[in-house]
């Protein structure tokens, strides 16, 4: 190998050691070790099986003693807790006014599962059929930067209905809670339109949260002590605020007003009701209309802003909501993470929180990228156009960075074997 690609090696082991230490400050010494462990193996192999960690690691113990130390205390209660509070730790000094928290549901597909604790039917978006499996409430935080943005995961929460006692609603508006008081009210919360419901959108009003949310356009709006339909609002609304489209010819009209939103499920004249600002939004090109009205619930706080910077604001600010789709799309192919499966459901739920842990550490790597390309460049960069520039989402290939340093490093002293300490990329040729 080449003396770049060692130092490289070098680096990311070093980094990866500092980010262990820190993420697991204040715990024993077997703790500590564990933590090491975990987040080096998940890394290094790029896959949630505690048995391919434990042949990764090849401490001076036999792979099966590994493999039964990491299940021992992977079912350790509080942890999951305990590491989403130091995700919160970790991003809190990060938080501006600018950040963008976006919220969505995902889901770990187990259809042949029988003994897994806790499993249950999830509703798989990306097949639109229900099928077993957990489901996970995510947050990542979306961090304004020079040229670009950073990625950083919030939070990773993995439920089951038979196993909690709370509604996912309930834990998600936890959450909310204790992250707004940790970050001191900053950032925008930014949902799709599941999230459009009556007691979200109440409680983020009640509580101050800055949020967008992608209205269904099904639900009635209060006007004095009644209740009119929501496309008779629609329809009374002025669209004279104009925006240029994302391609060539095309525009958006856009309008905007306050409404009322009836907080309680059943209407009665004197219902509780909060006001959100909404936002429609009109795509035309060439001049015609195109597609139906885009509608999005609102509040930033700020009674100041004009309706020019209210429509701006929500639009750009869910436009960036996809990218968590993105995220989704990358824990389930280069991170593997429905590969996960333990019997405890206590066990799975911390499994996923390292792998939150872990992915913090992959997306904080972005801001070493001029160092890992120099070790690395083919691996970040597989065309001629991403050679002036890498893209905003380069995080696969960054795991795979990551995955090429980790998997090589040799953690405890250890004599290998002749077959260990071949080059894993050499041609093996048997003469007979």
């Amino acid at each position: 190998m080449s003396k770049t690609v060692n130092e490289t090696r070098s680096f990311v082991q070093a980094k990866l050691a500092e980010f262990c230490k820190k993420v697991s400050q204040g715990q024993t010494r077997p703790v500590q070790k564990f933590y090491n462990d975990v987040l080096m193996g998940l890394c290094g192999t790029g896959s949630p099986s505690l048995h391919n960690i434990a042949k990764m690691l090849k401490d001076n113990v036999s792979t099966k003693k590994t493999s039964e130390r990491l299940y021992r205390n992977m079912r350790r209660e509080g942890l999951a807790e305990e590491i989403d509070r130091t995700l919160m730790e970790l991003i809190r000094p990060q938080v501006t006014k600018e950040t963008l928290f976006i919220v969505d549901e995902s889901d770990i597909e187990k259809p042949y599962a029988k003994k897994m604790e806790g499993c249950q039917l999830v509703h798989n978006g990306s097949k639109g059929e229900n099928t077993n499996g957990y489901l996970l409430l995510n947050i990542m935080a979306m961090i304004p930067q020079v040229g670009g943005y950073k990625l950083l995961p919030a939070s990773s929460i993995l439920y089951s209905s038979s196993m909690e006692i709370d509604s996912p609603k309930q834990v998600l508006q936890d959450k909310i809670i204790e992250q707004q008081v940790a970050f001191c009210g900053k950032g925008t919360y930014v949902f799709d339109r599941g999230y459009d419901d009556r007691k979200l959108i109440g409680f983020l009003v009640d509580n101050g949260v800055s949020f967008v949310i992608r209205g269904m356009g099904t639900r009635a709006v209060k006007e004095g002590i009644s209740e009119i339909n929501f496309k008779e609002i629609v329809h009374k609304m002025d669209f004279k605020y104009e925006f240029p489209g994302t391609r060539k010819h095309e525009s958006f009209c856009c309008a905007t007003r306050r409404i009322a939103v009836r907080t309680e499920d059943h209407y009665r004249k004197h219902a509780n009701s909060v006001e959100v600002s909404l936002v429609v939004v009109r795509k035309y090109k060439n001049g015609t209309r195109k597609g139906k009205d885009f509608y999005l619930l609102c509040d930033f706080n700020d009674p100041n802003m004009t309706e020019t910077e209210i429509i701006a604001k929500a639009m750009d600010t869910y436009r960036k909501r996809w990218s968590i789709e993105e995220v989704h799309r990358q824990m389930k192919q280069s991170m593997k993470w429905e590969s996960m499966r333990l019997g405890s459901y206590q066990g799975m739920k911390n499994l996923n929180a390292f792998m939150a842990l872990a992915l913090y550490f992959l997306y904080k790597c972005k801001d070493y990228i001029h160092i890992l390309a120099v070790g690395f460049p083919k691996l970040l960069q597989y065309v001629k156009k991403d050679w002036t520039k890498p893209k905003d989402f380069i995080y696969y290939r960054i795991a795979d960075v990551l995955n090429t340093c980790i998997s090589r490093i040799v953690q405890y002293k250890r004599r290998h074997s002749i077959e260990e300490r071949r080059d894993l990329w050499q041609l093996k040729i048997r003469l007979d």
